[in-house]
């Protein structure tokens, strides 16, 4: 998973490629990192870094919570990463 998405994303993940790629909106995975319930949230908040004011996210760590299949609760409704 990390090959495919270092290919199309390089090393690290904007706020809107990491929705994308979560099928998530830009706004609605901000408010889920905002206020973590979620360890997903918790992971990618430890990882997330700033280039002014603009978030990043690794790569990696990103690939990595697909790998695991980390669940992403989205209005009540637990859906499993499947990549």
């Amino acid at each position: 998973m990390f090959d495919i998405l270092k290919d199309r994303y390089g090393a690290v993940m904007t706020l809107d490629q990491l929705a994308a790629a979560l099928s998530r909106k830009p706004e609605g995975l901000r408010m889920a990192l905002l206020k973590p319930k979620s360890e997903w949230a918790h992971c990618l908040n430890s990882h997330k870094f700033y280039v002014g004011r603009r978030m990043y996210f690794p790569t990696e760590v990103v690939a990595h919570l697909f790998d695991s299949g980390f669940e992403l609760q989205r209005g009540g409704d637990d859906e499993e990463f499947s990549g």
